[in-house]
């Protein structure tokens, strides 16, 4: 008969140890879980005040934008005599107006900015917006703040970039399973130069906020001396919402 396993001096004590040790580590583990956690939700909670502020903020730009293009248009310009200066006042109301969708198509409307552009600043501006590409699911807002963004890319090109030619380009684009549209804004200038976001002036933040309003992703790229892009990656209109679907990475 075999002898009875005895428990050697010192070790139901070691037992107890590393079982006391464990459940210590596990805890410890738990908590710090649970603060990483309560990190991330109020980031999350902080990050959603701050998108519906720029909502707000750019709402009432859009708002007061409106206001100054009525006070202009009926108060100024009836007072010019000068027909130049007449003609200047008449093209800032215009701009400062959003484009009626329900007239004209987000399409036609880019497609105009690019000849104003053209016109008004005489840097030549290649406009290839694809046939097939329909935004007319898309909710009126969101068509705006679209529109918006290219003008603002075509207003820094005209105030920043030194720029001779300049070009927007809207296309779609495959990544894997996922359709999305291309925007891109571009020019020859003398681009950006170790530019961080932070440096970003108000053009730009207002570039990142409408992007991220319509659930867009925007990259600026560029090389010293070769110009600027903006790239505006948005998903596949979804026609029975109204709304974007989820923009994929890449």
């Amino acid at each position: 008969m075999p002898d009875e396993y005895v428990i050697p001096p010192g070790g139901f004590d070691m037992n107890i140890l590393l079982i006391w040790f464990f459940v210590i580590l596990i805890s410890a583990l738990m908590l710090c879980l649970c603060f990483v956690f309560l990190a991330m939700r109020r980031a999350q909670e902080r990050e959603n005040m701050s998108y519906t502020f720029s909502g707000m903020a750019i709402e009432g730009m859009e708002t007061e934008r409106q206001r100054i293009s009525r006070e202009l248009h009926d108060t100024i310009l009836p007072l010019v005599r000068d027909t130049v200066l007449s003609d200047k006042i008449r093209s800032i109301c215009i701009n400062l107006q959003p484009p009626d969708f329900k007239y004209l198509s987000l399409n036609a409307s880019m497609a105009d900015l690019c000849m104003d552009f053209s016109r008004k600043t005489g840097i030549e501006c290649l406009c290839s917006i694809e046939e097939d590409i329909d935004f007319s699911g898309i909710k009126t807002e969101n068509q705006l703040h679209l529109y918006r963004m290219v003008q603002e890319s075509l207003t820094n090109i005209e105030k920043h970039s030194g720029a001779a030619n300049a070009a927007l380009v809207v296309r779609k684009y495959m990544k894997g399973l996922s359709e999305n549209i291309l925007i891109c804004v571009s020019d020859d200038g003398k681009g950006l130069k170790g530019i961080r976001e932070a440096d970003e002036g108000l053009g730009m933040r207002s570039l990142r906020q409408r992007a991220v309003i319509v659930g867009a992703k925007i990259n600026f790229i560029s090389e010293s001396g070769n110009g600027l892009m903006v790239r505006i990656k948005i998903p596949l209109l979804n026609q029975k919402s109204g709304n974007f679907q989820e923009v994929s990475d890449g």
